[in-house]
Formats: C-alpha cells, sequence, structure tokens
C-alpha cells in the first residue's frame, strides 16, 4: 500500500472514531444501545419494579434508558447508578456500558483507570463491546501503557465475535503494519467483513485499498475474507 493511500486510511480512522475536531479517538465508542431499539416506550412498571428489585438485566435496560434519553428524560447520574448495580451482579454488558461513562465523564467524574477496570470486566464476561473497549485503550495508551500487541489481540477478539468496528481497527493495525508484520491482503479482508456487516469507515476503507492492490492480491484477500468468515460467531 503506498504512502499516500496509508495517510488516507490514518485519517478515515481518525474522523471515525475521534470527537469532531480532536485529532484523538476517544478510549471507547458510545453507549451501544441496539439491544434497546425496539423499546421506545417509557419503561413499563414491571420492568422499573424488577430493577428496583434487583434484576441485573432490568437494571441494565434502565440505565441505557436514562443514558440515551430514550422513553424517559436523559439523566447521565441516573443511568452510572442502574449501570452500576447491574455491573456489580456481573452482567457484562452493563460494565462496558458503564466503562464508556468513566470514559466520557458522563454522570461521573472521568477516570480513565476505571474505565478500564469496568471494561476488562466486560471483556471476561464475554461483552465484544468491553473486549472493543480494551483494544482501544491498549492503542491510545488511555489509562494502560500503550501496548499494540495487547490492542491487536482485543481486537482480533471482538473481530471473531462479529464487531464490526473492531474488524475495521484490527485491518488497520495490518494495513500500517503496527503490532504485526504490515499484510495488506490480511487488511483487505477485514475491511471487506467490517464492511458487509455495515461498518462506513470500513467501507471507504476497503475501496482505498482495492484501489492500491493489484488483482491477484485482490482476490486473496476476498478468498481470506471467506475463510475468515467461517471463524467468525
Amino acid at each position: 500500500m503506498r504512502r499516500t493511500a496509508r495517510s488516507a486510511l490514518i485519517a478515515l480512522v481518525t474522523l471515525g472514531l475521534g470527537p469532531a475536531g480532536s485529532g484523538v479517538p476517544p478510549a471507547h465508542a458510545d453507549l451501544d444501545t441496539s439491544r434497546l431499539r425496539a423499546a421506545a416506550a417509557p419503561p413499563a412498571a414491571p420492568e422499573a419494579s424488577r430493577a428496583r428489585a434487583g434484576d441485573a438485566e432490568a437494571q441494565f435496560r434502565l440505565g441505557v434508558r436514562y443514558a440515551s434519553g430514550n422513553g424517559v428524560p436523559a439523566d447521565p447520574t441516573e443511568a452510572v447508578r442502574w449501570l452500576q448495580r447491574a455491573a456489580e451482579q456481573g452482567h457484562a454488558e452493563a460494565a462496558a456500558s458503564l466503562g464508556v461513562m468513566y470514559s466520557e465523564g458522563e454522570g461521573v467524574a472521568q477516570d480513565l483507570e476505571r474505565s478500564l477496570a469496568w471494561s476488562r470486566r466486560a471483556a471476561a464476561g464475554g461483552s465484544l463491546r468491553g473486549q472493543y473497549s480494551l483494544g482501544l485503550a491498549y492503542y491510545h495508551g488511555q489509562g494502560v501503557e500503550r501496548d499494540f500487541g495487547q490492542a491487536l489481540e482485543w481486537y482480533r477478539r471482538a473481530a471473531l465475535g462479529g464487531y464490526p468496528e473492531a474488524m475495521n481497527n484490527l485491518a488497520i493495525m495490518y494495513g500500517l503494519g503496527e503490532g504485526v508484520p504490515r499484510d495488506d491482503v490480511e487488511a483487505y479482508a477485514w475491511f471487506i467483513l467490517s464492511a458487509d456487516r455495515g461498518d462506513e469507515n470500513a467501507a471507504k476503507n476497503r475501496d482505498l485499498t482495492a484501489e492500491e492492490l493489484d488483482a491477484g492480491a485482490r482476490e486473496r484477500g476476498e478468498a481470506r475474507a471467506r475463510e475468515l468468515t467461517r471463524s467468525i460467531r
């Protein structure tokens, strides 16, 4: 991949992950509310009652509602309260979301070390969001010493679980040779897989990379993507 293309690749990931004008991606992406998209109505009384009674899933759902303003007035402090209750009971997605809140300083004082700790708990519990967040933290050295090898490992785990953003970032690391020998064919394969799952930055990176590869390399990348598909959950 020529240097001009590699520079453009970096610009795309910065624009895709960082806050406007910052030039530096945050340690975590936005709260993932995809599990609750169908729940647009205000929380039913039984759901709130279950949360108060200690049901971890109900607490998580209520926390995400307060974080996103879905069916209730947005209240980051209340979001943190419910997410923490669920996370302390071992709810992995609540722990991942709590890591986001600490990273962004929403509802709590910003604390990257606590953010990292909650992300670790989330990742250990099988949360793809938590695994992806650990990859970001290690890549940017936020709350932990920068370590491309660890970033690559956590991106890979999340990518094999089917997390599109992790696939895109894993591809970028292959394309730039960060923490791993540079491999444009492997990068192209992961860009394909991420783009197929709806990641717009990956689609741009896929097309950019395709322009820099010859026909044979593109065919090998497409074959590798098909091979990797069999390993993705």
